[in-house]
């Protein structure tokens, strides 16, 4: 009897060990995973400070005729191309995840939980940096985040491109905390107005800009 009960003893410790040691690599496994996304959350610490830090937080309130002013496209432009200058080489990292991020879009495969946060946590690099030039952009132009967002959304609907296809980032910090992939991280899906003809010819002497310009609307700048 004493031998049996010895017997079950080693064995219930040797499972727990088993346990253990299992959950060991478990978590060896994941940690990357979870230190990534650590790390992504830290990375957009700092996007609450920056919006604060806009001059102007006045609501806006959109024209009934939904027309642009020539002044709002010419503000419009100097802050995209302010931020990409600023960005400098930077901007490249930016043209080139939203490339790697829009191919992924139309392939079957899913994006696995690593290559989703591996990716976000460089895009939350570079967005906060970019973030932080168009904040100061913003200041310079007199823009409150909501005047910009309603003019950036009719540019680009005035030219032709889906603004849906934009990133939208609270979607993506739920994606890192879920481990959900990056299909429906994509604003919500804008009603399509009939488009004024004045935003129309206000934006055609900017379209050769619009691939210049898609990937930081693509990201929500």
């Amino acid at each position: 009897m004493k031998k049996f009960l010895t017997g079950c003893l080693i064995v219930a410790v040797l499972g727990v060990v088993a346990i253990a040691v299992g959950g060991y690599f478990l978590y060896r496994a994941a940690s990357p995973v979870i230190e990534n996304a650590r790390s992504y959350l830290q990375g957009f610490s700092e996007l609450d400070d920056l919006e604060r830090a806009i001059t102007n937080q006045s609501p806006h309130t959109a024209p009934e005729t939904g027309e642009l002013t020539e002044a709002q496209v010419q503000r419009f432009a100097r802050v995209q191309d302010s931020v990409r200058a600023a960005l400098g080489q930077r901007m490249t990292e930016i043209e080139e995840k939203y490339q790697h991020l829009k191919s992924d879009g139309v392939e079957s495969r899913q994006p696995s939980v690593a290559e989703v946060v591996g990716g976000l946590s460089e895009i939350a690099r570079v967005f906060t940096e970019a973030r932080r030039f168009q904040v100061t952009a913003l200041n310079a132009e007199g823009f409150s985040q909501a005047e910009y967002s309603w003019v950036r959304d009719r540019i680009f609907q005035a030219a032709g491109v889906e603004v849906t296809s934009m990133i939208d980032l609270s979607k993506i910090e739920e994606a890192v905390r879920t481990g959900t992939g990056i299909d429906n991280l994509g604003t919500d899906r804008l009603p399509r107005p009939n488009i004024p003809e004045k935003n129309r010819a206000l934006v055609k002497p900017h379209i050769n800009k619009m691939d210049q310009w898609l990937p930081l609307a693509f990201f929500g700048l």
